[in-house]
């Protein structure tokens, strides 16, 4: 960088593919971690799920901020992919209910009956429907921390059942910080749905 240059606050392509070229071990199997745990709520595959984060990056669809550790960065790009694949899940899962033609009956294992409606399975419209709800849920939560990454991170790692040391270390806070920011979501959480959720 020439003298009285301002650093650029992006990380260019060539230092994203650096970056990622030069993870260590301890950096690789962190996100791969984060990656299984992100993949249980959507329907994709956790190393797909890492390789499409390592694909968007190096194409520059998504940028890092030079202060934004590599991990974190891929960690952040997981999170929205996986997001976004569940949301398309949900939505497609809601069209094939609502469409006849499109519908599969599901059948227990070892069933006899010939009637779906007598199996002790749940209907696509029961799944899509319990599927929408959580769906409403998760989003009126998050709702309520609109611009605080860290507490929509905590949240979304508690619902894919992350454990609370990956969310921690994910998110850059210490123990303290991170012990202050459950209780800020806990207040905000019980201030908002005193007598739990309503539809």
């Amino acid at each position: 960088m020439r003298s009285g240059q301002a650093e650029q606050p992006l990380l260019s392509q060539a230092e994203i593919v650096e970056a990622i070229r030069g993870l260590p071990d301890a950096g690789l199997l962190r996100l791969r971690r984060i990656a299984r745990a992100f993949a249980r709520s959507c329907p994709v595959e956790g190393d797909d799920l890492l390789q499409e984060a390592f694909i968007r990056a190096i194409a520059g669809a998504r940028q890092c901020p030079r202060h934004i550790d590599i991990v974190r960065f891929l960690a952040e790009a997981m999170h929205s992919i996986a997001s976004g694949s569940a949301k398309a899940h949900r939505r497609q899962a809601a069209a094939q209910a609502r469409d006849p033609a499109l519908r599969l009956v599901p059948i227990a294992a070892g069933a006899v009956s010939d009637d779906p409606r007598s199996q002790d399975v749940p209907s696509p419209e029961d799944v899509a429907a319990s599927e929408d709800e959580a769906g409403r849920i998760k989003t009126a939560v998050l709702n309520l921390f609109e611009g605080d990454l860290a507490a929509q991170t905590i949240i979304e790692g508690d619902m894919e059942e992350m454990e609370a040391e990956d969310i921690r270390q994910l998110i850059g806070l210490d123990r303290v910080r991170y012990a202050s920011k459950r209780r800020l979501i806990r207040r905000r959480i019980d201030q908002a749905f005193p007598n739990g959720w309503k539809p």
